[in-house]
């Protein structure tokens, strides 16, 4: 067995940066203290204050604190202060091959779904799909303590809670890789996609029209392809809307009818997502999916 992938984290530091908009800063602030107040020291990049547009600074101001981070060996894990929009303009010019990134991983959830993935199948380095800096103060108390527990390599399983659905039965095991539903189709065809053979993915996403969804799973369907995945695990799909002339199908509808060619195990109504639930789970790590009495259980290989 080898080291415990996030045990790193105790005995290093928290270093935060701003891979999509500008902070909020007073909700920043705040999850700023919560790490401090869970025994965490923190490295905050000035970068998380910079102003362009919407977004954070500048590509080349972002990839210089990112850059500053990786090669920073205070810092065992490195977070996204917020989430938002133009994470992909820095993908090409990250310089993955500069900096020992053995005992470090990046936490980050919605187009930070980008920054694990690539991190993932370029180097091989873990992640967390969690809450960013800003999103810490609107945690449920369960999901940020389970989250503290996750990032120290304290927790090993994954309760579904009682809202989950079995859809298809089976017990699988492989890495498990995920995020945002409508960031995944934007990876494909890119260097940034880990090959999905025998994978657990998992899916959420929020503000979308019901017929986007649709379209968006037909083509991760063919593109990854579904019927090599090992599991699927969907999280929560939050204000969808049907505008226009009504879709016709219901959310439940469209998932039922794109599992067909999944041969693992499948799960809806995983407690995670960018609602009221952010309930964190690995990226990249080995993992059980168990589904077989009707009350799935997720076990993490954390020294694998």
């Amino acid at each position: 067995m080898g080291r415990n992938i996030y045990r790193p984290i105790r005995d290093k530091k928290i270093g935060i940066f701003a891979p999509s908009p500008r902070i909020d800063q007073v909700r920043f602030n705040e999850g700023v203290e919560l790490l401090h107040n869970f025994g965490f020291e923190t490295v905050v990049s000035e970068q998380c204050y910079l102003e362009l547009g919407q977004s954070a600074g500048s590509h080349e101001e972002k990839l210089d604190a990112l850059h500053g981070l990786l090669s920073d060996n205070s810092v065992g894990m490195i977070m996204a202060a917020g989430g938002g929009n133009r994470v992909f303009h820095i993908l090409n010019s990250i310089n993955y091959d500069g900096y020992d990134l053995t005992d470090k991983f990046y936490c980050g959830y919605s187009d930070s779904t980008a920054l694990l993935s690539s991190f993932y199948t370029k180097k091989s380095m873990y992640g967390i799909y969690g809450p960013m800096v800003q999103n810490l103060p609107n945690l449920t108390p369960e999901d940020l303590v389970y989250f503290i527990e996750l990032i120290s390599g304290n927790a090993c399983d994954y309760d579904f809670e009682e809202h989950a659905v079995v859809l298809k039965q089976g017990t699988s095991t492989g890495r498990l890789i995920g995020g945002t539903l409508s960031m995944l189709p934007c990876l494909t065809g890119t260097d940034y996609l880990p090959k999905i053979d025998g994978h657990i993915l998992y899916i959420e996403d929020c503000n979308e029209e019901l017929s986007r969804i649709d379209r968006m799973l037909a083509h991760l369907k063919s593109a990854l392809p579904f019927d090599r995945l090992g599991g699927l695990i969907i999280g929560q799909f939050k204000n969808l809307t049907d505008t226009g002339r009504p879709f016709g199908f219901s959310l439940e509808d469209i998932i039922s009818e794109h599992i067909d060619v999944i041969n693992g195990p499948v799960v809806i109504n995983a407690p995670m997502g960018h609602g009221n639930r952010m309930k964190a789970l690995p990226f990249g790590v080995n993992s059980t999916l168990n589904a077989d009495d009707k009350k799935p259980h997720l076990i993490f290989d954390l020294k694998n």
